[in-house]
C-alpha cells in the first residue's frame, strides 16, 4: 500500500491508517460539539428562567460587577395557509397572508447551457459566481463483529 508518513518507531503509516486516525479525532470532536451545544442550551434555559420578560421581547439586567445579560424571547408562527384562505370570512379585507416571489439560479439549467450551448453559457457565466462549499464529512463507526 502507498506510504503516507513515518511513525515514531520508524514504521510507515499508510493512508488508510491516517484516515482512520483523523476520522477517530473527527468523531470525538463531533461528540464534544454535541455535548457543548447541549450544555450551552441548558445554561441559556437556566439564565432565562432567572430573568423574566414578555413572551415576545427582551430584558437586560446589569450585574453588580457591571456585566450585562440580555434575554431575548420570541414567538414562532406556523399556519395552515390553505385553511386560513378557505375560512371565507374576509369580505373586502385580504387574509393575513403574504405572497412572496423569489428568483434563484436554476443550477441544472445553468449546467445544461454549459454542456449544450457554449455561446449562451459564456454570456451567462459572466453573471454567475461559483465557489466550492465547505466539505461535509460523515464518519460511521464499523459495526461490532458478532462472535
Amino acid at each position: 500500500m502507498w506510504q503516507f508518513g513515518t511513525l515514531l518507531d520508524g514504521e510507515k503509516m499508510n493512508i488508510d491508517d491516517k484516515l482512520w486516525e483523523l476520522a477517530a479525532e473527527f468523531r470525538l470532536a463531533k461528540i464534544g460539539e454535541d455535548l457543548a451545544r447541549k450544555k450551552r442550551i441548558a445554561l441559556e434555559d437556566q439564565i432565562a428562567s432567572l430573568i423574566p420578560s414578555k413572551a415576545d421581547g427582551q430584558k437586560t439586567i446589569t450585574l453588580k460587577n457591571g456585566a450585562k445579560i440580555t434575554v431575548k424571547r420570541g414567538l414562532s408562527y406556523k399556519a395552515d395557509l390553505e385553511g386560513v384562505c378557505k375560512l371565507g370570512i374576509w369580505g373586502d379585507s385580504p387574509p393575513p397572508i403574504k405572497s412572496k416571489t423569489t428568483h434563484e439560479l436554476d443550477i441544472q439549467g445553468y449546467e445544461w447551457y454549459r454542456q449544450n450551448d457554449p455561446g449562451i453559457f459564456n454570456a451567462l457565466s459572466q453573471h454567475v459566481t461559483v465557489t466550492p462549499r465547505k466539505p461535509s464529512v460523515t464518519v460511521k463507526p464499523a459495526k461490532e463483529k458478532e462472535e
